[in-house]
């Protein structure tokens, strides 16, 4: 994105070139000389911005690009947008310390779309990190809903909620279940000097028209994304998420269940950091692409697995790195995670050229404690092949059901500092 830049236009241009024509006029037969001018374009006078007053969004409102005025619009407080909202190329609109925008417009459009050459500028009155509160999108279902070529910055001043659950950051999509569902696209936005998180999308849920692209979201005091599993696959490597205070992106604990879903994480150029359990259920299907990164809390694993084999009930892990970007899996704190627990699963799961660390084998639904990085119940179907297991204080596989290994296949793996390889109770 291009540094933001207002181009000033001279109004009076016109009549000072018309004036240099007049050189060869002639008074009784006498050529006269002409008259010296300045070569400078006249000066032109500035123009302060637009004081907006707390209910000017009540109603349908474009906001326009004025080139008299470096900013255009000031806000001072915690305005509610409920009419539709178009802001056009060009616009720079800064806030007052707290102050922000409270989205809430039902089916009506809300579009911020600047383009590559007049790119939107939302900022703070103040340059300081965290001074306006930011923009939080609590009813927003117009499929048509668009943040494209702007830059937001030195947001993220308080929660963009006051009770639970909280929303937090410069931009925030509150998670509604049902219908209708919310709608934004994000793309070639820029998030940068927040004060806490840069996108809080951990509400939303696998109903929600959301899609990004072309993102920078840097220099924020906390992570740059916090996202439900659910929806963690709407973010891509297109975008650059490092630069922040804590560089993970962050999977939450709410909407934690890939079920009628077929999805992909890709690699990024931040490791992920899962909070607690994945559960990958009901056609549910995860591929895990090569080169990604992915750290786990204590209590965190994945969790492939849907309580029988019933005609119809498939779901499926596929962990695929390649020998030059194999997927690394570890504790984020160094010490345990909890690791993968397959169960009943019939479908083609498999680990490929992966490095599994610190898994402890702790899986807190079933109880289950000090096991194996790898659990396994009721026979699943998987492929482990070119991996690595790596600082396991218990067990790399571990099975639980009569013939737990039947249907795992295993080549070219390799046990480094592992307490056993193969466990049953």
């Amino acid at each position: 994105m291009k540094l933001y830049h207002k181009s000033i236009s001279y109004p009076s241009l016109l009549i000072f070139c018309l004036a240099l024509m007049v050189s060869c006029s002639k008074d009784d037969g006498v050529e006269n000389e002409p008259p010296l001018v300045d070569s400078e374009p006249p000066p032109v006078e500035l123009l302060p911005p637009i004081a907006l007053d707390c209910d000017y969004f009540s109603e349908d409102r474009i906001m326009q690009n004025d080139t008299l005025r470096p900013v255009d619009y000031i806000i001072s407080c915690w305005t509610n947008v409920k009419g539709s909202l178009k802001i056009e190329p060009g616009v720079v609109i800064e806030f007052e310390n707290n102050a922000g925008l409270y989205v809430n417009l039902d089916d009506k459009v809300f579009e911020i779309k600047g383009t590559e050459e007049e790119p939107i500028l939302l900022s703070g009155t103040s340059k300081q990190k965290g001074f306006w509160r930011g923009i939080f999108l609590t009813e927003a279902h117009n499929p048509n809903n668009l943040i494209e070529h702007t830059k937001i910055e030195y947001a993220g001043s308080q929660d963009l909620t006051s009770s639970s659950p909280v929303y937090e950051g410069t931009l925030a999509l509150r998670g509604v279940s049902g219908t209708p569902p919310q709608a934004l696209t994000l793309n070639h936005v820029e998030i940068s000097n927040g004060g806490s998180v840069g996108l809080d999308f951990h509400g939303i849920e696998k109903n929600a028209t959301v899609s990004t692209s072309n993102l920078t979201i840097s220099g924020n005091e906390d992570v740059p994304v916090k996202v439900s599993a659910e929806m963690a696959h709407v973010f891509d490597n297109t975008s650059s998420y490092s630069g922040n205070a804590f560089d993970f992106f962050n999977i939450t604990t709410f909407h934690y269940e890939i079920e009628e879903q077929t999805v992909n994480w890709q690699k990024l150029d931040v490791p992920y950091l899962v909070d607690r359990r994945v559960h990958i259920k009901h056609n549910g299907h995860l591929t895990i692409e090569a080169g990604a990164e992915l750290q786990f809390r204590p209590e965190a694993y994945l969790q492939p697995y849907d309580g029988s084999t019933d005609a119809g009930n498939e779901l499926s892990l596929k962990i695929q790195g390649t020998a030059d970007e194999p997927v690394l899996l570890k504790a984020h704190d160094g010490v345990s995670w909890g690791g993968l627990f397959f169960g009943f699963t019939q479908q083609d799961n498999i680990i490929s050229h992966a490095i599994i660390e610190n898994a402890k084998g702790d899986f807190p639904v079933g109880n289950h404690e000090n096991t194996g990085a790898i659990y396994l119940h009721a026979r699943p179907v998987l492929t482990v092949e070119s991996t690595i297991f790596r600082n396991l204080q218990n067990c790399a596989f571990y099975g639980y059901s009569t013939d737990p290994f039947e249907n795992v296949t295993v080549s070219n793996l390799i046990f480094e500092n592992v307490g056993s390889e193969y466990c049953t109770p």
